[in-house]
């Protein structure tokens, strides 16, 4: 039976995509480009064409400084490849400006993008070594690191019961990986100090 397209777009979802944010525009933010190309062999393999629609009037003002704003809505579908009458649609407002004709584009690029974005749960960030350390503080340990902890417990003598209560878990099993370095640290400290006593 073929997957809808919520099971589609969840497909994606699973596949944790992160994009690193450069310099977008005149912002520190993620570019059309660099959002499609981490997105299209996901897409193609979850079946999933993406076609922006104008919906509605477009709109122009002039700012503050004198500059002219494009303003429009756009539905932006996701559609299920093997079903087009399926799809998922996903509402943006989106602005551009330009003194020239390329704020149209610039505004169908901007609402497509940020959609594609939201509905699939892409992470963003300035940095790869803060995205670790946020895993880290969310990530539980695995097997390994549960059985060395659990022997640096009894090699100190070591309550475990006071190790997990001291960083709010359930369980040696439940400790995070920040929690775990944290404590096979204080736990060698304390290993140490005992053999020199």
């Amino acid at each position: 039976m073929s997957k809808n397209i919520y099971q589609r777009i969840n497909e994606v979802i699973s596949q944790n995509i992160y994009i690193k944010k450069g310099s977008a525009g005149q912002g520190t933010g993620v570019l059309y480009d660099e959002t499609i190309e981490a997105l299209r062999k996901h897409l193609t393999t979850a079946g999933i064409v993406i076609v922006p629609e104008k919906a509605g009037e477009s709109r122009s003002r002039q700012n503050a400084k004198g500059n002219y704003v494009y303003e429009c809505d756009f539905n932006i579908h996701y559609v299920n490849m093997d079903d087009p009458s399926d799809r998922f649609t996903s509402f943006i407002e989106a602005h551009a400006m330009d003194s020239g004709d390329k704020a149209p584009g610039k505004a169908i690029t901007y609402a497509t993008k940020i959609s594609m974005l939201k509905v699939f749960q892409i992470e963003t960030g300035l940095n790869d070594e803060s995205r670790e350390e946020e895993r880290e503080k969310i990530a539980r340990i695995n097997r390994d690191q549960l059985k060395a902890i659990k022997k640096e417990v009894e090699r100190t003598g070591v309550d475990p019961a006071t190790v997990f209560n001291h960083y709010g878990a359930r369980s040696l099993a439940d400790l995070t990986v920040a929690s775990y370095n944290d404590a096979m640290r204080q736990l060698e400290e304390k290993g140490d100090k005992s053999c020199e006593t």
